[in-house]
This record gives C-alpha cells, structure tokens and sequence, in this order.
C-alpha cells in the first residue's frame, strides 16, 4: 500500500524537533493514526446520547388515593391541599389518556381543566408538594416563581416562555419530539407567588407586571398555541429568513404546542403590608349573615368579642376564601374562573416542624447523617435538639424552609473542623444548638479566645492580645446575657477590622476600656482619618 506524506510537513518536523526524516515521517504517521482515533471518538461522544437515548415511556396513570398515599410520605399535614391536589392531577391525566386512546369519543371534546389555586402562609408545602407529584407521575413538571415574568411583549421572561421551559424538560431528541411528548401525555406548570402579580388597588391604569402578566397567564390556562421556539430570539428570526429564501414552511403542529393538556397550579402567601387575603376573608365572615358559593345563607350566632379573638387566632381564613374574596385581593375574575379547585394549606406548627425532620422520608436529619457518615462520623440527633430547632423555626413563621438554615448554622463550624479528625461519633443536643461555637471548641479542646485571636490574624495579619482581666468580662458578659463566648468576641470586637485599614500591624493589646466604649474603634478610625487627610492637604 502507498502512502503519500507531505514533504512540506516532514521538513517543518525535522526542524521543529532536530530528528531525521526518518523519524519525522514515522512520527507524522503516528499522529495521523491518533488524530483519526480522536476523531471518530469525539463524533461518537457527541451523537452517542441520541443512538442510545431510549424511547420515552408512556407515564402511569394514577388514583387519587394512590398519589395522595405518596405525597404523605414526604409532606406533614397538609390533608386537604394533598387531597385536592392528588384529584386535580388523577383526573387530569387519566383524561388525557382516555381521549388519546379514544379519539371517536365526542362527549368531552374539550375537557375542563381541574387547575387549581393554593392560598397559605410561605413555607407550608405547596410548591414542594407539586414537586413530588411531578416525580411520581413522570411528566415534565415546571415549578416558577411568578415574578421573574412580564406581560409579552416587554423586557424579561413571558408568560409563553414557561411553556417553551417545560418543553425543555420532557423526554426528546430535539424540541419537536419533546413538545410532542407533553402534548401527548400532558405537563405540570406550577406558578408560585402569583400573589405578587395582583393587582394594586393603589395603583391606577393598565399594570404590565401584575394585570397584564395575570392575562397572559389566562390565555395559557384557556388552551393557547405557544411557538416551540421563542420568536423573537435572534436564531428564530434567522431561521425564519432562511425557510423563506428556501420557499420552505414549518407545518404549524411541528412548531407549535397547544397548552390543552399542561395543568396549572397557582399559589402563594396572599400577603402584602396593610392587607392580605386573610383579612379580606375575616372582614366578610365578620357579617352575621352571608351568602355563599352555592347559593344558601349562613346565619352566625352571637359571641362575645373575647370568644370571637380567641378563635380568631387560631383559624386559618383561607380555607374560607371564596371567588370574590381573591377578586377583591386583586386576580383577574377569569383567572379565578379558570381554576375551579381553591385549596389551603396550614400554617406549621412546632409539632409538624418535628414530625417534618424526624418522619419523612427525605428528613433533613437523614441527610445531615449522610453527609457526615461521609467522613465516617456518626450524628445522633437528641429528641431536645430537634425540639429547640422546631422552637426557633415556628418563631419566625417561615414555615420548614426556615429548617436549612438553621441547621446550617449550628452545623457548619463542625463540618468543617471534624472531618479527617479522631471524632467518629457526635450527639447533637440541645447544649450543642445552643452555642454550637464554644461546644466545637470545648470538643477540640481549644479556647474560644485563643480561636479567635487565630483567625483575627489570619484574616488581618494583626495578633491581638487579650489579657486575663478582658477575657473574664467577655466570659462574664457571656454568661449574663446567655451567650456564646465566641459570639460575645465578636460582638465586641466587630470594629477591630479598622485596625488593618489604619496600616497595624504586628500585635495589638485590648484593654478592658476599649471594650466598654462598643464605639471605640470607630472613633480610632474616624481620627486616624482625619489625620490623614491633613497630611495629604
């Protein structure tokens, strides 16, 4: 076999690397081999997803029992929003399924929707129970928060743009095949803080990011072909010159996807200063007398007002909430309309809060285990330290995603100082929540001063020095006022950062004087600058 090697290449090997011709044409040969083995290798990782990605499996149709039966193990309490979410999206794909199975069928021909809106305290569990029935029912399921979109036509993200974004998570090998599958089989758009898109009474004329956003999601609820592809983007607009030029035409269903079959669950908080759904809702019920939804008249008896506010407290209003009361909120009327199932969820108590770390089956506790178990420690979480952790999360009505951070905070300094040390089992107690920064130290059998004075200088190349007399009144104020040492230090010594802008350097002892002026430093600075600024003038 003949092989033909360019001269020009040969020489420029020979003098690149001082070889003979001989050893420059073996080791062209060698490189071309390498080069056609890269080569075909890069082609195979790049088109391998598509030869080996599997045919999109048809998602299983579910009862209302069974979802709901799932949603339990992962929410706490919740039992009416569970319910009523667990029927909107049973029948809602079990529609789609039979009049896919049965097209000839014309009793439904355009089913109604069981869209549905949340109202309830932030952190109670509705976006994240749309989450776990989007993993058990395998559909795409898009979760957004409502005010990262506008009206169409105005800067930011569209209402349209959620349909093309659900379109991304489906199953496909390209946009077409993936909005065909949502098509066939449906989807899950959840919109959370849909509140914050309500009208303002306050604010007169036409609003794009709240009225005219409400509208445009009204369209989608109301079955609305969305462009595949966004059309104003840059590669459309250019696509679209170039099918012109070719005299070639996208057929409509191959570019467009019908909203038909995507379900949509719209919720938030309901709360904004001065007026919130709650007490749009009280203010009704206030009435001895009302009308409701299906027509009757509800007659309420006299009470004492001390009887009225101690039921008050306790009562969620927003499971009274009716059409009128979200009207009066400030959502459209046929955004309402739209959504025939209203539901609620409750407001966490301290009792959920333990019950949500120590009973479902993705508990954060589990996960901290995990993650430690990774390094080879053992956490042994005590029943008085999730107790305090669910005190301090109810206190701040946040609801379980207060839960995190938390925990963050009294972990973080052990998982950073523990792993790779002789610890290999820690008990998480209450003592430990408490002052999470002095019980690390006393572990590792370190002074909190010491600590501190350590990591001062390492962050400002400064050494202070603390003497007896000032560390017994850090450690009496610490104790006075039931705080950690460490967080005392701090606390005091927060404007000693000033010290490395006024050019110190080496060691710097505090004095007892120093620390009861909590102004000290800032005075330092403050003639320090002066100072300067007189030497510079």
């Amino acid at each position: 076999m003949k092989i033909s090697i360019p001269k020009e290449a040969i020489t420029q090997i020979m003098a690149n690397y001082n070889c003979s011709e001989e050893e420059a044409a073996k080791a062209y040969l060698d490189a071309q081999e390498r080069a056609g083995d890269a080569f075909q290798s890069f082609l195979e990782n790049r088109f391998s997803s598509q030869k080996k990605m599997p045919e999109p499996v048809e998602p299983k149709i579910y009862t209302p029992k069974e979802i709901k039966k799932h949603l339990d193990k992962y929410v706490i309490g919740q039992e009416e929003y569970k319910k009523r979410l667990a029927i909107a999206a049973a029948y809602h794909f079990a529609m789609i399924k039979y009049l896919r199975e049965h097209p000839e069928d014309q009793t439904v021909k355009r089913f109604r929707k069981k869209n549905t809106i949340t109202a309830g305290p932030s952190g109670s569990g509705k976006t994240y129970s749309v989450e776990v029935l989007g993993d058990l029912l395998q559909v795409p399921t898009l979760i957004i928060d409502a005010t990262d979109y506008t009206e169409a036509g105005y800067v930011g993200k569209s209402a349209d743009d959620m349909v093309r974004e659900l379109i991304d998570l489906a199953p496909g090998h390209n946009r077409e095949e993936q909005s065909r599958f949502i098509s066939r089989y449906g989807g899950l758009i959840c919109i959370d803080e849909i509140d914050k898109k309500a009208k303002d009474g306050s604010l007169a004329g036409h609003d794009i990011s709240r009225e005219g956003f409400q509208r445009s999601v009204l369209k989608l609820i109301e079955r609305k072909l969305v462009p595949i592809n966004n059309p104003y983007s840059a590669a459309s607009q250019i696509q679209e010159v170039i099918d012109r030029q070719k005299g070639e035409r996208a057929e409509k269903q191959d570019s467009m996807i019908s909203t038909e079959n995507i379900l949509f669950i719209l919720g938030g908080s309901f709360e904004r200063p001065g007026d919130n759904l709650e007490s749009i809702v009280k203010k009704r019920l206030q009435h001895k007398g009302r009308v409701r939804e299906d027509g009757s008249v509800e007659i309420k008896g006299f009470a004492s007002d001390e009887k009225k506010n101690e039921k008050s407290q306790l009562k969620n209003f927003y499971r009274e909430a009716e059409v009128d009361d979200f009207i009066n909120f400030g959502l459209l009327p046929e955004l309402i309309g739209r959504s025939p199932i209203r539901t609620f969820v409750n407001l966490l108590s301290k009792n959920d809060l333990i019950r949500i770390m120590q009973d479902t089956k993705d508990s954060i506790l589990n996960q901290y285990k995990m993650e430690f178990k990774l390094f080879n420690i053992d956490l042994d979480f005590t029943s008085n330290a999730v107790e305090y952790v669910a005190e301090i999360s109810e206190n701040r009505k946040t609801g379980a995603r207060a839960l995190v951070s938390i925990w963050e905070n009294i972990l973080t300094d052990f998982q950073f100082d523990l792993p790779g040390s002789n610890f290999s089992t820690i008990k998480v107690n209450r003592e430990l929540c408490e002052k999470p920064k002095d019980y690390l130290l006393k572990l590792l059998e370190k002074s909190p001063f010491v600590d501190f004075v350590e990591n001062f200088k390492k962050e400002y190349g400064i050494e202070l020095i603390l003497d007896e007399d000032v560390q017994n009144y850090f450690e009496h104020y610490a104790q006075q006022n039931n705080l950690q040492i460490s967080e005392t230090l701090k606390k005091f010594l927060f404007g000693a950062s000033a010290l490395n802008y006024m050019g110190v350097r080496g060691t710097y002892k505090i004095t007892k004087e120093m620390i009861e002026d909590e102004k000290y430093f800032d005075k330092l600075f403050a003639i320090w600058y002066e100072n300067q600024k007189k030497k510079i003038s």
